[in-house]
């Protein structure tokens, strides 16, 4: 085989390996790209060290205390303000406790939006009691004091999707009404079936429907 043929071989490759990676661009697993063995990166620590240092630079109007739905949500602004994107992926309600007052303290916004819940009703965690996981919310709405606070119930979670308690959804829904009518504080209810990806991320057409629900009852 010559040097020209080879090269033609070479180059129709090429070709059909770029035009395969774009069709199937959407479910391609993204990895970070490093010399020798690849090293996880355990994108919760750096995560929530990102959002404590933007809390830092910035007093967003707006602070959204979430998990992967907010994260992955394209907020340049909600409530009509600047927001402080705090979607931290695989959060769940214990977890942001930890972190919130940090957070409000940081970026001393007028309003903070709560919308967590999802990872509460991963198997793994939907063995913790409703109850006891509203205890825990109670907590985190009392550090948010002084500010105008929204508590977002959860969109519902495909059937399909392994890995979640769909029950257990619906359980922590009605805890979070009753907690937002007990604290006085406002419900956003996204309980309902919206456009998702995966059985749990949301689609351009259902982060439509979620920040207009989000939008419609500021203040």
């Amino acid at each position: 085989m010559n040097k020209k043929t080879l090269y033609r071989l070479t180059a129709a490759a090429c070709a059909v390996l770029f035009i395969t990676g774009f069709s199937g661009l959407a479910g391609v697993e993204y990895q970070k790209s490093k010399p020798g063995p690849a090293l996880p990166v355990d994108h919760f620590k750096q995560r929530v060290k990102a959002v404590i240092s933007q809390a830092s630079q910035v007093q967003a109007e707006t602070l959204i205390v979430g998990d992967s739905l907010t994260e992955f949500a394209y907020l340049p602004e909600l409530c009509g303000a600047s927001v402080l994107n705090a979607g931290i992926s695989s959060a769940t309600i214990q977890d942001a406790s930890t972190w919130t007052r940090s957070l409000i303290e940081a970026s001393k916004p007028k309003r903070v939006v709560f919308a967590l819940g999802t990872n509460n009703a991963k198997l793994a965690e939907s063995k913790t009691p409703v109850p006891m996981v509203m205890q825990t919310y109670a907590a985190l709405i009392d550090e948010a004091k002084g500010h105008d606070i929204y508590v977002a119930t959860l969109p519902a979670v495909s059937p399909e999707r392994p890995g979640f308690d769909a029950t257990h959804i619906k359980a922590l829904n009605e805890g979070i009404k009753t907690l937002a009518a007990e604290k006085g504080v406002t419900l956003i209810d996204l309980d309902r079936e919206l456009p998702m990806t995966d059985g749990v991320h949301l689609t351009s057409e259902g982060y439509a429907i979620w920040r207009t629900q989000l939008n419609a009852v500021c203040t």
